[in-house]
């Protein structure tokens, strides 16, 4: 198979027949420039305008092609989607560093060195191509699909917390270190589109740094965002995300307070005193399960300071909450009642974020170099 490579670039496609050749020239052409050893490995899911066929016929013993048979006939599913074929892509790659990148020019070949030179620099495991760090961007996109990117990003970062150590966690350009991912990548099932996102929930312990980029319009062939895209991602945010699982721990949290409560209550007729009786029993009580459940993984420190810290948060959402519905119904006019559900939305972020970051510190280390 010849000298292992430096770097590795996997290309995933679906109909790509109009773009694959031309990028394939293009990465040849950044790339020797730069000096670096590469290979180039394209995964096709046997796209039916025969994009696998054009890449085959590049002459260069650099590429190499991975065609996926998808079963469209029949009940097999046989592995389809970007994630699980960006999957494949890494596990064949022989590089050290491995890029990911799509074929359709948006994502600019010259941007791969880049990538290269700050993994080199930085010794980061995770290097992000960037649209919204510095000097980064986009080309071409409404005001919409601007504001669903960095929507989608605000929605991860809030339930992600390990996204939080980049600026872009969408995006679909990216390096990583191989032997900094592999143990990951085995036990990864990916579905949908942002493989980047899920590879940094699971890895926990990446090291991130950045370069930004001009996300460019592609260049030819038709997009692949639709609104199927965006259920994918929000129910793959959903099951990755421990605040499905910190809810879950709220509401059984509120069936310890009203039965402690009630309890109390009947055994001393003094509502203050079983109030807070029902507050302090669900308050350990959703400790512990988070303890043992929801950040088993990300527990740092003593389980004593963490009590400590979660008390404290708590105190938080519960201060969001009655100062949320007191300024929506003294300055607004909004309904008690309503106001106070706002209020406990926003309560819930509020002590989500500050048990995520402070509490059991669920956190990515990001390079700031």
């Amino acid at each position: 198979m010849g000298e292992k490579p430096l770097v590795s670039i996997v290309l995933p496609t679906y109909n790509e027949a109009e773009n694959i050749t031309k990028i394939i020239g293009e990465l040849e052409r950044v790339l020797g420039g730069a000096g670096f050893s590469y290979e180039i490995i394209v995964v096709d899911d046997s796209s039916p305008d025969h994009t696998w066929v054009k890449a085959l016929r590049q002459a260069s013993p650099r590429v190499r092609v991975v065609v996926r048979k998808i079963a469209r006939n029949s009940n097999v599913n046989l592995g389809g989607g970007l994630a699980s074929a960006i999957r494949i892509g890494l596990m064949q790659a022989r590089g050290d560093l491995v890029v990911v990148m799509d074929a359709d020019f948006q994502h600019p070949p010259e941007v791969v060195p880049k990538l290269i030179e700050k993994a080199m620099e930085t010794g980061a495991d995770v290097v992000v191509a960037s649209r919204y760090a510095k000097g980064g961007g986009v080309e071409g996109w409404s005001k919409l699909r601007l504001l669903m990117s960095r929507g989608a990003s605000l929605i991860a970062w809030i339930a992600l917390p390990q996204t939080r150590a980049t600026s872009d966690p969408m995006s679909g350009f990216f390096l990583v270190k191989k032997a900094s991912v592999r143990s990951t990548l085995r036990n990864m099932r990916p579905k949908g589109f942002k493989f980047l996102m899920e590879l940094l929930v699971r890895s926990r312990t990446l090291k991130v740094a950045e370069v930004p980029y001009v996300f460019k319009k592609r260049a030819a062939g038709e997009s692949k965002l639709g609104y199927k895209t965006i259920v994918d991602f929000l129910l793959h945010t959903a099951l990755l995300s421990p605040m499905t699982r910190f809810a879950v721990v709220g509401m059984s949290g509120t069936i310890v307070n009203l039965s402690v409560m009630k309890l109390v209550l009947d055994a001393t007729g003094i509502p203050d005193i079983a109030s807070l009786a029902g507050i302090e029993s669900s308050i350990l009580s959703n400790f512990a399960l988070n303890e043992a459940w929801t950040f088993r993984k990300c527990r740092q420190g003593s389980p004593l300071g963490r009590l400590a810290r979660y008390h404290l948060s708590s105190a938080g959402g519960s201060i969001t909450t009655y100062l949320t519905m007191k300024i929506l119904h003294v300055l607004a006019g909004v309904n008690p009642l309503l106001g106070q559900f706002i209020g406990i939305i926003l309560g819930f972020l509020v002590n989500y974020l500050a048990s995520s970051t402070i509490v059991w510190r669920c956190g990515v280390e990001k390079d700031e170099s």
